[in-house]
């Protein structure tokens, strides 16, 4: 499966939770995610991969730098139309770009040449970990909402649960 194909999945993914949501249960801030929201951490994943497609225009990316749009953490709406989008831009991308990462670490600065099939994969590794969270939240407050099966569990995780079956 193409890193495209593996993206529009996990978007699918986020797509069917979200649609299980309203607005006042997505906001709502959970203890057992250090006071977040389920809407603040759909929001963080949406903002990388937009981050991400926001530096096709000038070739450099720095994740720091991200807009942090609140209406994606109060709006199920505003979510999914803005899943829909990115999901149509990352079909269409070349993926052997060379762009520029530009990084901080504890105020040193970096800045790499990478490429748009290298950050794609580390948007969506970073998704994962926040599915995690996400599932967390779900299974402990929301627990009508149906989740899918591998949702939150790494790629590498599967496959070594696979191969021990």
């Amino acid at each position: 499966m193409s890193i495209q194909k593996t993206i529009a999945h996990s978007f699918d993914e986020m797509k069917s939770i979200l649609l299980q949501f309203d607005d006042m249960s997505f906001q709502k801030e959970l203890e057992i995610i250090s006071d977040a929201s389920v809407g603040q951490h759909f929001r963080h994943i949406i903002e990388f991969y937009s981050c991400f497609l926001h530096a096709q225009k000038n070739n450099c990316i720095c994740y720091d730098e991200r807009e942090r749009n609140r209406a994606l953490e109060n709006s199920v709406v505003e979510s999914l139309n803005t899943l829909n989008l990115l999901k149509s831009e990352i079909e269409h991308l070349d993926l052997e770009k060379t762009i520029q990462l530009k990084q901080n670490y504890y105020g040193e600065k970096f800045t790499i040449n990478t490429t748009n099939y290298r950050e794609l994969m580390y948007c969506f590794d970073h998704s994962i970990h926040h599915f995690a969270l996400i599932k967390i939240a779900i299974e402990t407050h929301f627990s009508s909402i149906k989740i899918p099966q591998n949702f939150g569990i790494a790629s590498s995780t599967i496959a070594f649960q696979n191969q021990e079956k």
